[in-house]
């Protein structure tokens, strides 16, 4: 459950900036202000719009000249000067861009630092990651934690034109970073966390993660005129990168959402302060881009987090063991070629806690262990067709899908009980009592699920899964101990009926 809760509250990251764009519709035009200055202009009926005049002292005059020859566009001017500045309403300040920024990353390091403080909660999130992703190492979070600084000046010099010119960008940039270091660097050594893997003291709060996002909010801040598929790719390759690093075993859950929130607020700083210096210079001449929804392929990329039963316990399988209900995380898309047929994958996890019997406990209390069980769980990949009834801004849907399920080795273990020991010197005897190793089976799945259309990017609902799977596996087992030594019983091939169901909330970015 530890890693559900800390997924749940990474989707901020994605979402929170993803939906804010400029909405055209406030853009100035001549019908916008004529609707709401309509006090103060009123026009004969008996006036020809087209040959409507404004002098300098704001009457209407009619004149043979249209709006497309008025002298300078004195029509306009006129226009304009009329507008009571008292229908001028001023957007709230957590409405705003800046505003929603800094609310996130405000909330991002308060829960970096609950997380910090709270080891048995990161200890938990790390142990349960690395089941899953055993002995993983790759760098790419080295590469990917400045892919979107070099974007930003590619798609400048590939046309695409960003809010400012390269220069004041280059004054932005290199003031955010110079605050970043400061920051980051300053809390790193006088904190001291030691890192996961135990290679330094220097963790909170992950470095990586502050220059990844930092450079997505600079991405977000250049180019969401353009589309909010430009902020949602920035801030996906940003996550990525903080994934990484706990993957990796660099950083723990809480230094990834701190420096995830120091990096966004460092962003929004640094333009603060060149906004000061540079005034009205360096500011590019853009269009804010509307973009169209195409509603009749209404494909969608998204998350789904629940909670997940086994239909049958597995205590008939395992004496003393049983694992029956857990949580579910996935993500999931669909591409639809109408409004209602379409082709979609599923890949994801489920996780079971075991728990132990009081009669399985008490033997091994009279021994002097304690049963320490690992949850079972399983990694599912799904394709296959999807079908949805889209009535107003409401979406149901059906999907039936076919793939495989595999599974994290499990381990129960038992340790020593002692009243106090050294962790150095005497450290508690530990060993396997139950190994599984489960093999990839085949499965299918069918769902049922509502979404509802939030804007035109963001769609929240619901969803329930079904899955089928007989499930196959290694399981080795202790028979006794012999000298202080675990003797075991010869590893046995099992076959397990596994059939799941989960239900929970989704969370979908559109793509019509």
């Amino acid at each position: 459950m530890r890693i559900s809760i800390a997924f749940i509250l990474s989707l901020t990251i994605n979402f929170g900036f993803a939906q804010y764009t400029l909405n055209p519709k406030t853009k100035a035009s001549f019908a916008s202000n004529y609707s709401k200055t309509n006090n103060n202009l009123r026009p004969s009926q008996n006036i020809n719009f087209h040959q409507l005049y404004v002098n300098k002292n704001g009457e209407y005059e009619n004149t043979h000249n249209n709006f497309s020859n008025a002298a300078d566009g004195k029509f306009a001017n006129d226009y304009f000067n009329l507008q009571d500045s008292s229908l001028v309403v001023k957007e709230k300040w957590y409405k705003t861009d800046t505003g929603t920024s800094l609310l996130i990353a405000g909330g991002l390091i308060t829960a970096g630092t609950i997380m910090h403080f709270n080891t048995d909660f990161k200890v938990g999130v790390k142990d349960e990651i690395n089941r899953y992703l055993p002995n993983f190492h790759n760098t790419i979070e080295d590469i990917t934690q400045y892919v979107p600084y070099a974007a930003v000046f590619a798609l400048d010099a590939a046309g695409i034109k960003s809010k400012h010119s390269t220069y004041r960008k280059m004054s932005t940039i290199g003031t955010a970073i110079g605050i970043n270091i400061i920051v980051v660097q300053g809390m790193k050594y006088s904190i001291a966390e030691p890192r996961p893997d135990g290679s330094a003291n220097n963790s909170f709060p992950s470095g990586h993660t502050a220059t990844a996002f930092m450079g997505a909010h600079i991405f977000h801040k250049e180019y969401k005129h353009r589309s909010p598929f430009y902020s949602i790719a920035a801030y996906t390759l940003a996550t990525f990168t903080g994934v990484m690093r706990q993957l990796n075993d660099r950083h723990w859950i809480s230094d990834v959402f701190a420096g995830a929130g120091i990096g966004i607020g460092s962003t929004e700083l640094a333009y603060f302060l060149n906004d000061g210096w540079w005034k009205e210079k360096g500011i590019n001449n853009i269009e804010i881009t509307e973009r169209k929804i195409n509603e009749s392929k209404p494909s969608f990329l998204g998350v789904k987090v629940g909670y997940a039963s086994l239909v049958n316990s597995t205590d008939g399988n395992e004496p003393g063991l049983e694992a029956k209900e857990g949580f579910k995380i996935s993500f999931e898309g669909a591409y639809f070629f109408n409004r209602h047929l379409g082709l979609g994958g599923e890949i994801g996890f489920q996780s079971f806690p075991n728990t132990i019997s009081d009669a399985l406990k008490a033997e091994f209390d009279a021994a002097g262990f304690e049963v320490l069980p690992q949850s079972a769980g399983n990694r599912l990949y799904y394709f296959g067709p999807h079908y949805q009834i889209p009535f107003g801004k409401n979406i149901l849907g059906a999907k039936l899908q076919a793939g495989v399920v595999s599974g994290p080795n499990t381990k129960i273990f038992v340790r020593e009980k002692q009243n106090t020991f050294d962790l150095k010197e005497d450290p508690p005897q530990e060993f396997v009592y139950a190994d599984y190793d489960p093999k990839t089976s085949f499965s299918w799945t069918s769902g049922l699920y509502y979404k509802r259309v939030i804007s035109k990017n963001l769609s929240l609902g619901a969803f329930f899964d079904y899955n089928w799977a007989d499930l196959k596996y290694d399981v080795t087992y202790m028979e006794d101990f012999n000298n202080g030594a675990p003797i075991y019983f010869p590893k046995e091939r099992k076959t397990t009926n596994y059939d799941s169901y989960a239900f929970g909330a989704n969370v979908n970015i559109m793509l019509w």
